[in-house]
This record gives C-alpha cells, structure tokens and sequence, in this order.
C-alpha cells in the first residue's frame, strides 16, 4: 500500500456520530462552552529564561575552569619535567667533571716532575 493511498483512507470523510449536532445545539443553548484552557502566571514567562540563562551561564563558568585547570595541570606536569631533565643534566655534568677530574689526576701522578 503506498503512503498516498494510506493518507487518502485514514483522512477519509466520516459522517458524525447520530445525533452529535443536538449534543452541540443544546450545549450551546445551555452557555456551556468548552473548557478553557487557562494561561500560564504571567512570572513564568519571566522566571524560565532567567533560569535558563543562570543554568547557562554556571555550564560555561564550569566549563572554563576545567580548562584551566586542566592547563595547569599540563603546565605544571611540563615544568616538573624540565626541572627532571635540568637535575639529569647536572648529574651527567657532575660525572663527566669527575671522570675527567680522576683523569687529570691519574696522569699528574705518574708524571716524573721536573724541578730546575
């Protein structure tokens, strides 16, 4: 069955049910109207977009600071590795100084000294 054909049979014109236009006439006869629908307090038109510009505005706020602490937490985890690498580099220094230094030391003591 294609979507037409099925459109055209569930729109189809009924006829009313057996006396609905009395139903109808005497309601109307009688005042009765349909129930109406009330308004919403005039406050909520006011009140939800405040409150959805405060649950925005503490989101972004949220937001932010979690970046920026996750950028100090970057920065600081960044510094912490320089400091390793510059203590790295001392020590490699300190050892070479010192492997030179038993170097320099070793020589001088085998060296015949030359006093004229």
């Amino acid at each position: 069955m294609s979507l037409e054909h099925e459109l055209r049979s569930a729109l189809k014109r009924t006829d009313p049910p057996s006396g609905f236009d009395d139903r109808v006439m005497s309601r109307i006869a009688r005042g009765n109207a349909a129930p109406v629908r009330t308004a919403r307090p005039q406050w909520v038109s006011v009140v939800l977009p405040i409150a959805a510009s405060v649950m925005v505005a503490v989101g972004a706020s949220y937001y932010v600071r979690q970046q920026q602490q996750r950028q100090a937490r970057a920065a600081q985890a960044e510094t912490e590795q320089h400091v390793s690498n510059v203590v790295l580099a001392l020590r490699v220094a300190s050892e070479t100084v010192a492997a030179a230094q038993a170097r320099v030391e070793e020589i001088t003591r085998y060296e015949p000294t030359n006093n004229h």
